[in-house]
């Protein structure tokens, strides 16, 4: 692809004023290499669910559900490989690279590649939130090249960059909730009660309920829904 076209597509994602025109940049851009789906998702670490994670995604509904219902990304080979690259791969190499191959990796490659994700390249990216982050390109026939993956890491990364600088804008002001605090709330999202959360995240029953507490006075809420729902509206936790 013409190096000048790409630096084009780069700035017009720069300078994207929503979240929907800079989707709709992305998809434009990425589908000149052959690329019909993507996504941009933190990668779970303990006690974080993958689909409070994900910021924007192109997938195909059905896989998504049987993905999250399954816990793949734990198995996934290339959300493994997300956390050790610091540079653009394609799934072939992470596959190459899995640490127990022919196991539950090639498994949810091939049910990807039965959905049309047949070849894809991963993009490693910063995410809030999160310890390591990345944008997943996929398609039937994909360009994965080499010589294609500097292009497609520019464009990944300035779309990752604009994607939530927009959503830091798209955030009502004055809420200043507390990492544990929103990891709280999005288990209370969850139904999950006081003694659960303690559970799942190793901390007493009686510091969730702090947690609670604060999110509730910082928030302005009488109960904790009310809360939940003031943070999800403000972006402070993904629903």
């Amino acid at each position: 692809m013409n190096i000048a076209h790409v630096f084009q597509d780069a700035l017009q994602l720069a300078n994207a004023t929503t979240v929907e025109a800079l989707v709709a940049l992305y998809r434009a851009a990425i589908r000149q290499f052959g690329f019909s789906h993507f996504i941009v998702t933190g990668l779970p670490s303990q006690g974080q669910r993958f689909e409070n994670l994900i910021l924007e995604r192109f997938w195909p509904e059905d896989w998504m559900s049987h993905y999250v219902s399954r816990d793949y990304i734990r198995r996934d080979p290339v959300a493994i490989a997300s956390v050790v690259y610091r540079a653009p791969f394609t799934w072939k190499e992470a596959c190459i690279h899995a640490a127990e191959p022919g196991s539950a990796g090639d498994r949810i490659m091939m049910e990807a590649a039965d959905v049309g994700l047949k070849a894809g390249v991963c993009v490693p990216v910063p995410v809030r939130n999160a310890l390591a982050g990345c944008i997943s390109l996929a398609g039937e026939a994909p360009i994965t090249e080499k010589d294609a993956l500097e292009p497609v890491n520019v464009l990944s990364l300035t779309f990752a960059s604009r994607l939530q600088l927009l959503a830091d804008h798209g955030r009502p002001k004055g809420l200043t909730l507390s990492d544990r605090e929103r990891e709280v709330l999005t288990w209370v999202a969850e139904g999950k009660t006081a003694w659960e959360i303690s559970r799942i995240i190793g901390i007493s029953d009686s510091t969730v309920n702090k947690h609670i507490a604060g999110a509730i006075r910082k928030t302005g809420s009488a109960t904790r829904s009310q809360a939940v729902a003031k943070a999800l509206r403000a972006m402070e936790i993904a629903g």
